[in-house]
């Protein structure tokens, strides 16, 4: 029986749960939530937005009407609850707002219905939009609202903004102080039709405006053509949409992953955290039977020192691995099996990289050109290229034909791990061969149910693992793991660059994704850039092992200097640190765009700190162990060899320029 009790006066329907008071005033058609450990006011005067034969409308429109008020109880994989649906009928429609309530949750859950007669549209649709004195932090000494992108291309960043900077977040935002760590998470949960965005405007410490939707389409969404599509039927909802108070912000966001599992389960993966070598950074468009091959001998050698998971690595061909030929690429996928190694290999099914789009579409009997393909606009033209590439229309039958055909190549020549990149062309708005389809993620669903079915373990036989590469966050499902940042390479600012993704993206591990996926580790030499130094190089390498993590190296194991600096630094240590496949966290969250410098994570008998510093110059980092886990007074820090020692509740490390370390405190 649930604990959520329900209260009707003529003025307002209250529920009451263990974790939060909601209140719907019925005079304003505005609803109120006062969070029960919440230092912070309530959150307050929070209504919806549509959009309907291109007029916008509020719950303004509604005031002076009686409102149709039902309460039940739930059961679901949210847990026991209760569920409040407030009715009213404005012109052609019905409204439906429905709130979901559960026990043990310290969430709510908010979704807007629309019903018509007939058949009904709409590009716009806000279950959540408040203004005023929204969300005050009140005596915050650092407060932040956080900026996640939309997709992980053009090296985008992460950004935990003061609250005056302000602006459209997607998917997901948290409003909080760093310094307690207390605060709001506010995010979409359902991701079959719409893009979600968060539009705030703010001032130091409160955010006078907060409005969560679907149907953001702008160039950060990688839509500069068409607006987002419109979501059709005779029943349209907006995204489901999680409201939730924290005391320590960073579990909110895990909670908020998971909470979207509960929802739309990921996909599964039993094997463990993948352990490879990816042809990318170290050779990129050179790849050749004799890199592959010599690639494999390296990481025979380094298996015997302990790299490796389930007895067995990856050894991944990315773009270009069609230098080779059919008898080639045969012949190094039956090498490295005989060795006792797994293939992988790259693959772009959204987008078109000719500008010759009279060529015709591989796979589909001479019957399709790649112009028959491309998403077009509203006017019939292509839409533009990203990051030099054509859009594709996952729905069109030439592009399900030429995808099913490289789906049959990867499970007949036995392959168990696919990286699948520029997926963002996928999800761009467009018109869409299928007609049914009308909004770019439904479009990015369809396309995807239909590539994953051929790499199902029913339908390959065994286990293969999908990682994405460029992609949106979101949807999840059709991933073990996906890349947390865009390209990431040797140098210490692509580490850097890494970090802030881990910084603000670390949540995404072990919810919605089983791995985060830290890009290839370069640890040597990227083939676009110098050789990295020695402490450059633990420090990128530290970076890919505290992230989750599938952890694939990249170097050119012709280079003798590149196999033996990746000997000496794969430690026992390190590489069972990374086996967990379990993220650190950070520290510190008020970093702007840049990444924080002190992450950490307790396991059962000991707690990890990494350090980094990012500068040419020598920094000195301070720890203050109150800011970490459950640890005794005064702990007792080493570095995993054992040689430096560090005490007390605080006290300071001293790096030299590009340097890392990772201490180690038993419990």
């Amino acid at each position: 029986m649930t604990q959520c009790i329900a209260k009707e006066t003529t003025d307002f329907f209250r529920v009451t749960t263990p974790m939060l008071i909601f209140t719907y005033h019925k005079d304003s058609k505005l609803y109120d939530v006062e969070f029960t450990e919440s230092i912070y006011p309530m959150l307050q005067g929070c209504g919806f937005e549509y959009r309907f034969q291109n007029l916008m409308f509020t719950q303004a429109v509604l005031i002076g009407q009686e409102a149709r008020i039902y309460s039940n109880a739930v059961s679901n994989s949210f847990g026991e609850g209760m569920e409040v649906i407030v009715t009213h009928s404005y012109g052609l429609l019905s409204i439906h707002q429905h709130f979901q309530f559960y026990d043990s949750s310290r969430y709510f859950l908010v979704q807007l219905e629309l019903e018509g007669a007939d058949f009904i549209r709409s590009n716009y649709m806000s279950p959540l939009s408040a203004h005023g004195d929204v969300f005050s932090l009140r005596n915050a000494l650092s407060p932040r609202l956080l900026y996640v992108p939309y997709d992980n291309d053009k090296w985008i960043r992460y950004k935990a903004q003061e609250l005056q900077e302000c602006g459209i977040s997607y998917e997901v935002t948290a409003v909080y102080d760093d310094v307690s760590r207390n605060g709001y998470v506010i995010g979409s949960i359902s991701h079959d039709h719409w893009k979600t965005g968060i539009n705030t405007h703010g001032g130091y410490g409160s955010l006078s405006m907060l409005t969560i939707y679907g149907g953001v389409a702008d160039a950060t969404t990688r839509d500069t053509a068409m607006p987002h599509g419109e979501v059709c039927g005779k029943q349209i909802s907006s995204p489901l949409v999680l409201v939730g108070y924290y005391e320590d912000i960073r579990e909110g966001l895990i909670d908020y992953g998971n909470a979207n599992t509960l929802y739309q389960p990921r996909l599964p993966w039993k094997h463990g955290v993948p352990f490879g070598w990816n042809s990318w950074a170290c050779v990129a468009t050179n790849l050749s039977y004799e890199v592959y091959d010599e690639a494999s001998k390296a990481l025979a050698k380094f298996q015997e020192q302990g790299f490796e998971n389930n007895e067995t690595v990856y050894l991944n061909f990315d773009s270009f691995w069609d230098r080779l030929t059919p008898q080639e690429l045969k012949q190094a996928v039956s090498t490295i099996h005989s060795r006792g190694q797994k293939a992988g290999i790259y693959y772009t099914p959204f987008t078109c990289w000719t500008q010759n789009f009279d060529q015709v579409v591989e796979n589909t009997n001479n019957q399709y050109t790649y112009r028959d393909i491309l998403l077009r606009d509203a006017n019939g033209q292509p839409l533009p290229p990203i990051s030099g590439g054509y859009p594709i229309d996952p729905t069109h039958p030439g592009n399900l034909m030429r995808v099913e055909a490289m789906m049959k190549m990867i499970v007949d020549l036995e392959f168990d791990y696919l990286k699948v990149d520029f997926m963002s062309h996928g999800s761009c708005e467009g018109i869409h061969y299928l007609h049914t389809i009308s909004t770019g993620v439904e479009a990015y669903c369809y396309g995807l149910t239909h590539m994953l079915n051929f790499l199902s373990p029913e339908n390959a036989g065994r286990d293969i693992f999908v990682d994405f590469s460029i992609a949106p966050i979101f949807p999840y499902q059709f991933a073990h793991s996906r890349r947390i940042s865009c390209d990431v390479f040797g140098q210490i600012y692509d580490t850097e660059y890494l970090l802030n993704s881990l910084t603000y993206g670390f949540w995404q591990n072990q919810t919605i994704y089983t791995y985060n996926d830290p890009d290839h580790t370069c640890i040597y030499k990227c083939v676009w850039r110098d050789v990295s130094d020695e402490l450059e190089a633990e420090t990128r390498l530290l970076a890919s092992v505290i992230s989750g993590t599938v952890l694939l190296l990249s170097d050119d194991y012709r280079i003798p200097e590149a196999f033996a600096r990746t000997q000496k630094l794969l430690t026992p240590e390190l590489l069972s640190i990374a086996k967990k496949g379990t993220t650190f966290l950070p520290v510190e969250m008020a970093t702007s765009d840049r990444a924080s410098r002190i992450f950490y994570r307790e396991d059962e008998d000991a707690c990890y700190v990494a350090v980094f510093n990012f500068e040419t110059t020598t920094s000195s980092v301070v720890i203050d162990t109150k800011r970490l886990g459950q640890l005794p007074d005064s702990p007792s820090f080493e570095t995993l060899d054992g040689l430096q020692t560090y005490t007390g509740e605080k006290f300071t490390i001293h790096l030299e320029p590009k340097q890392s370390l990772l201490l180690r405190a038993k419990k």
